[in-house]
């Protein structure tokens, strides 16, 4: 199922795009607003990187997500609702907020 995002920088009034994600099909993208002035998120940052954009923008998300091996990892799976370790199960129910940045999603 493919889920869109507008993807946001707070503080800042017009989104920086809409991201695509269909975990199942391993399709991720984004679409660029190109009215957003501001920061941007890595897979943006730096479009030189030696890797396709998707694989940027999947590295992206799913890198949202808690450490696999942190000390509490049971008790954020149960907080968040999930069976297991999912981490776009953690991107959708953090709306993508990282304690890196700036940057979260809203589901469109």
């Amino acid at each position: 199922m493919l889920d869109k995002y507008l993807l946001l920088c707070e503080d800042l009034p017009e989104p920086l795009g809409i991201l695509s994600v269909d975990i199942e099909n391993d399709f991720f993208d984004f679409e660029s607003n190109p009215k957003y002035i501001g920061d941007l998120p890595a897979f943006l940052a730096f479009p030189n990187a030696p890797m396709p954009m998707k694989e940027k923008i999947k590295r992206w998300v799913l890198g949202r997500a808690p450490d696999t091996n942190y000390v509490m990892i049971e008790t954020l799976i149960k907080k968040a609702g999930l069976k297991e370790y999912d981490a776009y199960g953690f991107f959708k129910y953090n709306n993508g907020e990282f304690i890196t940045d700036r940057f979260y999603v809203e589901p469109i």
